[in-house]
């Protein structure tokens, strides 16, 4: 039996309330932000490519450089 999509990654994509629970703010923040993650559009969907964790942590990075 081949493993299905979700089984190889079960992480590989967000949508949008999905990645706003995982990261605790509002999805009218999500649109306010000034760098925002990595979506695609598939049709009329966004789907954010870019999981909370490298997120953030690539906006700790930015920040500290720019200090």
């Amino acid at each position: 039996m081949e493993p299905n999509a979700t089984q190889l990654a079960p992480n590989a994509g967000w949508n949008i309330p999905e990645w706003c629970t995982a990261t605790s703010i509002s999805r009218a923040s999500f649109y306010l932000l000034v760098q925002r993650p990595r979506t695609v559009k598939l049709g009329r969907r966004t789907v954010v490519i870019e999981s909370p964790h490298a997120y953030l942590q690539r906006i700790a990075e930015t920040q500290l450089a720019a200090a």
